[in-house]
């Protein structure tokens, strides 16, 4: 199983042996051939505390620990490029869309935007050496910044007198984010190939998981989200790639809202907290 934990998870286990210890979490692991993943984000949320002279966290003796225990690492910034790039192969061939890989072996690749870093011949490249390194070239912050710019975006959606409806504006998205990742789109209009991805949420799962749930998000005008929803919201686009994931309780609730919509069943991989995910790992080993 793959198993993805928020930052908060992660402390809790690493740090404060909650709801077991680190050595207990890796024997668990080891046991079941589990693994860890991690991608940018929640690296670098762990991470975060070398931006803060008077934090307490020893990021580096964390990153350690994390790097021991049996893991994978996902590049979820490249999801939408790989997506698209199989969708279109897919409907210029007259074929069935063919589900991508976006797990990488280190997480130097993860920062590349094309998974082709400058360091991709390095033998040996720990993970703490790397964050280390990233935040010794002031490339490690900006997580603040991009949750901030997010929820901007997300309240000029709200405030929009007439709102498309999902299925409507989908190709928008789909012209959008050709460009935005540099994928040569087919050669029919774009508006066809939109329709054909969004009759099957199975085509291109992650950005359309992510844009049913923001148009959930949008619809309730009663709830304000914070910068840590937003942070949350970018999780997301791993869902379709793991086995588990934690997150947190009105994310969780947007999300079953979508898969309930679009009939699928990425929210029965959604867990409240390690707890649950060390109670149903043991559950899987036992059997």
């Amino acid at each position: 199983m793959f198993i993805y934990l928020d930052s908060r998870d992660l402390i809790n286990i690493y740090e404060k042996s909650d709801p077991c210890s680190a050595n207990e979490f890796d024997g668990i692991l080891r046991e079941g051939g589990h693994k860890i993943v991690y991608s940018w984000l929640n690296i670098a949320e762990i991470s975060e505390p070398l931006l803060h002279a008077n934090a307490k966290t020893n990021v580096m003796a964390l990153l350690n620990k994390v790097e021991d225990t049996p893991h994978t690492y996902i590049h979820s910034s490249r999801i939408p490029h790989l997506e698209l790039a199989s969708a279109v192969k897919a409907y210029v061939n007259g074929e069935e869309y063919c589900s991508v890989d976006p797990y990488v072996h280190r997480f130097d690749f993860t920062v590349d935007l094309n998974a082709q870093p400058s360091t991709k011949d390095y033998l040996n490249y720990p993970l703490a050496e790397i964050v280390w390194d990233l935040y010794s070239e002031g490339a490690l912050g900006g997580l603040d910044r991009f949750a901030k710019k997010l929820k901007e975006v997300f309240a000029e959606d709200r405030a929009l007198t007439t709102k498309p409806s999902p299925k409507k504006h989908f190709p928008t998205l789909i012209e959008r984010n050709l460009k935005l990742h540099h994928v040569s789109g087919p050669n029919d209009d774009i508006k066809s190939f939109a329709n054909w991805i969004y009759s099957n949420p199975a085509r291109c799962p992650s950005q359309r998981l992510g844009y049913e749930v923001w148009h959930k998000m949008i619809k309730n005008v009663h709830d304000v989200p914070t910068p840590s929803d937003m942070e949350d919201f970018c999780h997301l686009e791993c869902l379709p790639y793991v086995d588990f994931m934690t997150l947190d309780n009105r994310m969780r609730g947007y999300v079953s809202q979508a898969c309930k919509a679009i009939q699928t069943k990425y929210a029965e991989n959604l867990y409240r907290n390690s707890t649950e995910i060390v109670d149903s790992l043991l559950k899987l080993n036992n059997k």
